[in-house]
C-alpha cells in the first residue's frame, strides 16, 4: 500500500513540475525568447566574416538572431527602403544620407571603419606599387594597357571607385579602355576571384582582402592615404504602412552593436589569424 502510494505521489509530482525529469533540455535562463531581425548589409562586412563571429555574442546578450542579406551597399540600402529589411549596414556616406533624408531611415550612426586598398598582380605590370596617389595609381593602370576589375554594382566600394576615376581626370568606360575596364556586377569576394583570374587590379576594402588572399594571387599595392578611409554606418529603417518592420528588435541589435562590449570584439577580430585587427571602432 506505501509503494502504490509513493508512486502516486512521485507521478503527481513530476506532473506538476515538482522533479525534472532525466534527460529533460535545460530551459533558458536568459528571461528572453530568440527572435529574428533581418539586417541588410554591405558584402564586405559578411563576406569578411565578422557577422558570423558577431552573432553567437549577440545572440547570448540579447536572443536576437540575424536573417542576413549581403549586397552592395545602394542595394542594401534600396532594400531597406522597399521596406524589406529592419536595420542596414552600409558604408557609402552620401547614399546612406538621401536615405535617411527621403525618410526611409533614422539614428545614422557610424560605428567603424577600414580602408579600401588597391590590389593587383605579384609582378605588379603597371608599376604602381606604392604610389601615394590612388588615382594616379588607377590611371596608369588602364593607360599601360593593364586590366581594372571593377565591382559595377554601385556598392559602397564602386561609389568610391568612381570618385577616384573623377578624380583622375579620365572615363573608365570610354572606348579606347575597353579591352582594359571590367565592370562585373558583383560582389567583393566574387570580383576579387575575378581579379586574380584574369591577373588585374581592383579596388577592395582590406578586410575582405585579408580574408581571402590565401586563394587569390594577389597583392597589395597601396594602401595609405586618407582619401582610402572607409567608414561603416548602421541605421534603423522607419516604419511603413503595410510592412513589418521590427523596430524594437533592430533598436535592441543596434545598442548593442555600438556598445563597448561589441566593440571590443570587433577590435580584436582578425588580429590573431592576419595580425591585425580587420576593423576599427570609429569613435
Amino acid at each position: 500500500m506505501k509503494k502504490r502510494l509513493l508512486a502516486i505521489v512521485l507521478v503527481l509530482a513530476v506532473a506538476a513540475g515538482l522533479i525534472g525529469c532525466v534527460g529533460c533540455a535545460e530551459q533558458p535562463t536568459q528571461g528572453f525568447q530568440e527572435r529574428s531581425i533581418r539586417l541588410s548589409t554591405t558584402t564586405s562586412v559578411n563576406d569578411s566574416g565578422l557577422l558570423d563571429y558577431l552573432m553567437p555574442h549577440l545572440a547570448e546578450a540579447t536572443g536576437i538572431t540575424l536573417d542576413v542579406l549581403a549586397q552592395g551597399s545602394g542595394q542594401a540600402l534600396a532594400t531597406a527602403a522597399a521596406g524589406d529589411a529592419d536595420v542596414v549596414i552600409a558604408h557609402s556616406p552620401a547614399a546612406e544620407k538621401e536615405f535617411v533624408e527621403s525618410g526611409a531611415g533614422q539614428d545614422r550612426t557610424e560605428f567603424m571603419y577600414n580602408f579600401f586598398v588597391i590590389v593587383g598582380p605579384e609582378a605588379d605590370p603597371a608599376g604602381i606599387a606604392g604610389t601615394e596617389d590612388a588615382a594616379a595609381a588607377m590611371r596608369e593602370i588602364l593607360q599601360s594597357g593593364n586590366k581594372f576589375v571593377s565591382r559595377g554594382d554601385e556598392s559602397g566600394t564602386h561609389t568610391k571607385e568612381k570618385s577616384l576615376w573623377k578624380l583622375a581626370g579620365i572615363d573608365p568606360e570610354d572606348v579606347e579602355y575597353r579591352d582594359c575596364y571590367l565592370s562585373v556586377g558583383k560582389g567583393m569576394g566574387d570580383t576579387l576571384v575575378m581579379t586574380s583570374e584574369v591577373q588585374g587590379y581592383t579596388l577592395t576594402d582590406l578586410s575582405t582582402f585579408l580574408s581571402m588572399q590565401d586563394k587569390l594571387e594577389l597583392r597589395v599595392m597601396i594602401d595609405s592615404g586618407g582619401d582610402l578611409k572607409n567608414v561603416y554606418s548602421i541605421i534603423l529603417v522607419c516604419e511603413q504602412e503595410g510592412k513589418n518592420i521590427k523596430t524594437e528588435d533592430a533598436k535592441i541589435f543596434m545598442d548593442w552593436l555600438l556598445s563597448d562590449a561589441a566593440a571590443e570584439l570587433i577590435s580584436q577580430y582578425g588580429t590573431e589569424k592576419y595580425g591585425q585587427p580587420l576593423f576599427f571602432i570609429d569613435k
